[in-house]
């Protein structure tokens, strides 16, 4: 099933079985923010075959070995620096088992650059940041962020960019799917879709609809917002 990025649904009482992963990382105007979803430096090293250097530690908490920092500036997006974990220590010593820290190997890629222009990456990007907000109904636990960065970027330039609370968001996401629900991407949809939405229904005690699914993951849909 496709990554959601805006809401994250959770069994109110069963535990997480996947280990939480750590996040790549977003340079915006100063502040930092958690890179969520699709990272798209992952596709640029896997064209290029770039392989995680042989030091990298291996952990539950980073799958893909590496840790991927973007920066946003002039309205481009940019790769500025690729990290791995290392082992600070002995596997052997059992009273001081050893720790990872992070270690930048940007330059080992990079030698010539402090930045990358992702300039193949076309996509509506949404960043949730700020306080997290839990609504139980029904042994049910919804997910969500109080506030969103929302990014149209096209050949890696920011070409639109909004920041939403929650409740703008929804009302922002609705006016979207109402445009396309006009066009022939949606009746494929309807079709296209149908395996997600029972999966994402699967242990859900109010089921969404089709139309109200689409309205949830519609930022993945289309590929100009308004």
């Amino acid at each position: 099933m496709k990554n959601i990025v805006f809401i994250f649904l959770l069994l109110f009482s069963c535990k997480a079985f996947a280990t939480e992963q750590i996040p790549d990382i977003l340079l915006y105007n100063g502040k930092k923010y958690e890179w969520s979803g699709y990272s798209p430096a992952f596709k640029y090293f896997e064209d290029n075959n770039l392989k995680a250097p042989a030091n990298a530690a291996t952990t539950t908490a980073l799958y893909r070995n590496l840790i991927m920092t973007y920066s946003i500036e002039n309205d481009s997006l940019y790769l500025t620096d690729v990290e791995i974990l290392v082992r600070n220590g002995e596997r052997n010593d059992f009273n001081n088992p050893p720790k990872t820290v992070r270690e930048s190997v940007f330059k080992d890629y990079f030698p010539e650059k402090s930045k990358v222009l992702m300039d193949f990456y076309n996509s509506i990007h949404t960043i949730p940041y700020g306080e997290v907000i839990r609504v139980t109904e029904n042994n049910w636990t919804d997910i969500h962020h109080e506030k969103h960065l929302v990014f149209q970027i096209k050949n890696g330039h920011v070409v639109k960019k909004l920041d939403l609370d929650y409740k703008e968001l929804l009302k922002f996401k609705k006016r979207q799917f109402n445009r396309f629900k006009k066009t022939k991407e949606y009746q494929l949809a309807l079709q296209e879709e149908a395996k997600n939405l029972e999966e994402f229904n699967y242990f859900r005690p109010k089921k969404y609809s089709m139309d109200e699914y689409l309205q949830l993951v519609i930022l993945e849909k289309v590929s100009n917002i308004k």
